[in-house]
């Protein structure tokens, strides 16, 4: 109930939210717990909305900039770090259903090229993909309450 309370609040108070998340998180409010957090969302929560719809939009704008392009048009570094990501990410989590999902691979793949693209000075290293999975899981989770989205089979579900 204090999570449910501290997290609908007008404006979440990220010292109680920290305290409250500091011994787990329950699975019903981690997703959101995680974005405030995180500083995906605004602790605002009238501006909630109009930031992820923001987010968003950049996201497919980059996504447009530098992933749907041709691999002529990239630089060779480009083009290496688009290869060590398309390397690592069939290594994600192999036992996990969910990341032998191949739309599922895909938004990885997107994901991990956009953030290095966005993030030159550390660009993309080994092991970011695995930074990536709890969260694509926790996000994930969030559409499909009570359901267990690591084996995947939510996926038949997703249009």
């Amino acid at each position: 109930r204090q999570f449910e309370s501290t997290i609908q609040d007008d404006v979440v108070v990220m010292s109680e939210l920290r305290k409250l998340c500091w011994n787990g998180v329950p699975p019903v409010h981690r997703a959101q717990a995680w974005k405030i957090m995180l500083g995906y969302v605004p602790v605002n929560s009238s501006r909630r909305c109009t930031t992820i719809d923001r987010k968003r939009a950049e996201y497919r704008e980059a996504i447009r900039q530098h992933y749907d392009i041709d691999d002529d048009t990239r630089t060779l570094q480009e083009q290496e770090t688009l290869r060590q990501v398309l390397v690592d990410v069939p290594r994600t989590a192999p036992e996990v259903g969910l990341f032998r999902n191949d739309r599922i691979r895909r938004s990885l793949s997107r994901l991990l090229y956009i953030w290095a693209m966005r993030h030159p000075a550390s660009s993309y290293v080994q092991g970011i993909n695995d930074l990536a999975t709890p969260l694509i899981i926790v996000f994930l989770g969030e559409y499909f309450p009570g359901r267990d989205v690591m084996d995947g089979s939510i996926m038949k579900e997703v249009s």
